[in-house]
């Protein structure tokens, strides 16, 4: 810290700043406190859910690896040696700093002692080089199969290959032994409190009272010195591997080739780069604000062990072979030998369409359910169907299944905070609040109409519907739709009412009149779809149960019948066309008007700050109806895009908005925004420091909850 004033914002700190104050030798001292990220507290639950979700990813992904490695035999090779020690790296970096970090977000913690703080240090900047050095081991690995092909077995036996890893760790263990040795030695006369999630080396270096350069001296040689060679021995192999690449004689033969290190390349851009960025701007970019510096140090921590796994379980294709051979359930073949009126024929993944022909599935375990219906059910009046899933991706289903779960918990968190937040707070009371409130329980609603049944399919297997659970399936998911259409509506209407009529908006969107538009805009939306119902249920389904789709959607159940659908079909597309259509007419209208009263007021700040009122809006509006007419148009007019491509879409197109909505609302608005950290913030004490050097005078007062720092002890 450098010889200035210095403010910050840490709720619950007097317990630890008075006591270690009064009874710490901060020569020696016994703890350190965390703060966590300084100026974002009142966010810090938020910036947990990212981080929660990208450890648990990690921890998913590289146990993973391990375990694939360790299974087949085919992989016990020196690349995938390399690759479980990137792995096992990856695991121990991350688990080193988010445990401690979650637990300052969720519980306050905040304290350390002094020893654990430094072997965190220790262990954190260890595993640092030590992936450095694997990526050069792998790097060289690469080197030898591509310019060596027939030596590679002879070069890279076993032996080599641990004592090549032996040597990486004993590397950066030894470099890193100097970190903790100079930090141990400072005396700590200013404050133990440091401003970050975890020790990181200059974060601890900077709270001593002592000339500090040695280790700052130090900490730059290993950046520069120690990863810049790691860095340049990686370009001499790249350099080294392209040029036999380029003597291949095909192109074929050399993308395949280049194909082999196309992971590698992935995990050195991931790791070096935001590596270095956070680094230089740590030590160099002083007007940079702080928790930038500490935002980009989690995310430089946790994004390569988040997404190795998913590299190289992507791009190599043992990996991926092994891994749809493990989740992929041997099945039944079930035929159905009834003709088909589908106008195309395709493959996806392991489903086969088939034009005028039988056709047949391969179902895991659906056999119990195929079997006993086609022997059993009339299917002109079905008792139940069965839901596949995503046809094609069926071994992926584990891993799709975690950023849906992860949507959909973000969806009903974030909806219900902004019910609750609205609720309690009086000042948002009035019509723009209740269409918030109104959209959010139709997210609500319409994210927990399908997600519960898509993740049993994906978790449990389990593929069976009821005949008419899949009917009330399919009429909630196109109701609440076409209600969340007429709430955008209704919002545009209050913001045109709110900029182009400012002095009639209580007069206009009075209680009432809120209450009778979304009325409206429900009976509307369950009126307009209910013919959906009514047609579906009508025709005779005569050839098969099975639905390829992740829920009961419209036309996916239509295209079961065996009889002329076109009036269904001309339905859909009237609600497509004519309804949504006339809704985002209606809100071109409504934002054309507001543009010409914002571009009609005197100032630019006046126009800024009006049509700042608008940009939440317009953001959800955008949310909702992109993927949505995309999702649409594809699914009627994209004979040729991949099934699976359908059924994803049409899957976030119902994930998405109900996930955004309540975090652009959250994030843009500022009332909204000002209750949420009135709620999170837990008050202080006030405290004032001015000091130069290590002299400081404090003054103190149970009131507010600034704490000015550095604190040496309190006095009256």
């Amino acid at each position: 810290m450098q010889e200035t004033r210095f403010c910050l914002r840490v709720g619950h700190l007097l317990p630890y700043s008075m006591s270690d104050s009064n009874t710490t030798d901060f020569t020696n001292p016994s703890t350190f406190i965390l703060l966590g990220i300084p100026g974002l507290e009142a966010a810090h639950i938020w910036i947990s859910i990212p981080f929660s979700t990208m450890y648990i990813i990690a921890i998913l992904g590289n146990f993973t690896i391990l375990f694939v490695v360790k299974m087949e035999q085919s992989l016990h090779g020196p690349m995938y040696y390399f690759l479980c020690m990137l792995s096992l790296t990856d695991l121990l970096l991350s688990t080193s700093i988010l445990p401690k970090t979650l637990s300052i977000f969720w519980f306050n913690s905040r304290e350390v002692d002094f020893s654990a703080c430094l072997t965190q240090m220790y262990f954190l900047h260890c595993f640092l080089l030590i992936e450095s050095g694997i990526l050069v081991a792998m790097a060289f690995d690469r080197y030898v199969a591509i310019c060596h092909p027939l030596r590679h077995s002879a070069i890279l036996t076993n032996p080599v290959v641990a004592k090549i890893g032996l040597a990486v760790v004993l590397r950066g263990g030894m470099l890193v032994l100097p970190y903790v040795l100079l930090t141990r030695q400072w005396p700590y006369c200013r404050t133990n409190i440091i401003p970050h999630t975890h020790c990181q080396h200059m974060a601890v270096v900077n709270l001593a009272c002592a000339d500090t350069r040695i280790s700052s001296y130090y900490g730059l040689f290993v950046i520069f010195c120690v990863l810049g060679l790691d860095v340049f021995f990686i370009a001499v192999s790249y350099t080294q591997i392209l040029r036999a690449i380029i003597s291949l004689p095909t192109k074929d033969a050399r993308l395949k080739t280049f194909g082999t290190c196309g992971s590698h390349l992935c995990a050195i851009l991931v790791f070096y780069i935001p590596g270095l960025f956070s680094s230089l701007t740590y030590r160099f970019g002083q007007n940079v604000p702080l928790h930038f510096h500490i935002l980009m140090a989690n995310v430089y921590l946790l994004v390569p062990p988040m997404l190795n796994p998913i590299i190289y379980g992507m791009k190599t294709k043992q990996i991926r072979d092994k891994l749809l051979h493990l989740f992929t359930h041997k099945g039944h073949l079930y035929c159905d030998h009834h003709p088909r009126l589908w106008a195309y024929t395709e493959r996806q993944g392991n489903l086969w369409y088939m034009q005028e022909t039988p056709f047949c599935l391969r179902l895991g375990h659906l056999l119990p359910y195929s079997m006993s219906d086609s022997n059993t059910t009339d299917f002109t009046n079905p008792s139940t169907f069965i839901l596949l899933g995503i046809p094609g991706l069926e071994a992926a289903h584990i891993w799709i299944s975690i950023p849906f779960c992860t949507m959909y918990a973000i969806a009903i968190l974030g909806n219900f905070t902004i019910l609750f937040t609205v609720k309690t707070e009086p000042k948002l009371h009035v019509p723009m609040y209740y269409f918030l409130c109104m959209l959010a329980v139709t997210d609500l609603v319409l994210s927990t109409s399908i997600l519960p049944k898509t993740l049993s399919i994906f978790w449990f297997n389990s593929r069976e519907i009821d005949f008419n659970a899949c009917f009330t399936q399919m009429y909630f998911v196109h109701c609440f739709s076409a209600m969340e259409s007429g709430i955008l509506l209704a919002m545009a209407l209050d913001r045109y009412v709110a900029i182009c009529n400012p002095l009639r908006y209580s007069t206009i969107l009075t209680n009432p009149a809120v209450a009778k538009i979304g009325l409206a805009m429900v009976l509307r939306g369950g009126m307009l779809v209910l013919p959906y119902l009514l047609l579906a249920k009508r025709w005779p389904y005569c050839r098969t149960n099975i639905i390829p789709h992740t829920y009961c959607e419209h036309m996916a159940i239509v295209n079961l019948a065996c009889a002329d659908i076109r009036v269904s079909s001309y339905y859909g597309l009237f609600m497509a066309f004519f309804l949504s259509s006339l809704d985002v007419f209606f809100i071109v209208v409504s934002y054309t008007q507001i543009l010409r009263a914002i571009f009609s007021l005197p100032t630019k700040d006046a126009q800024l700050k009006t049509l700042g009122t608008c940009v939440s809006h317009i953001c959800v509006i955008l949310a909702s109806y992109s993927p949505a007419f995309f999702s649409f148009l594809t699914h009627r007019f994209g004979h040729n895009v991949p099934l699976h491509f359908h059924i994803l879409m049409a899957n976030m197109y119902l994930l998405v908005p109900p996930m955004l909505n309540p975090i652009i609302y959250g994030v843009r608005t500022k009332q909204i925004r000002d209750r949420l950290l009135r709620l999170f913030i837990i008050k202080g004490p006030k405290v004032f420091s001015l000091f130069s050097g290590s002299h400081t005078q404090l003054r103190a007062k149970l009131a507010g909850n600034m704490v000015l720092g550095p604190l040496s002890r309190i006095t009256d």
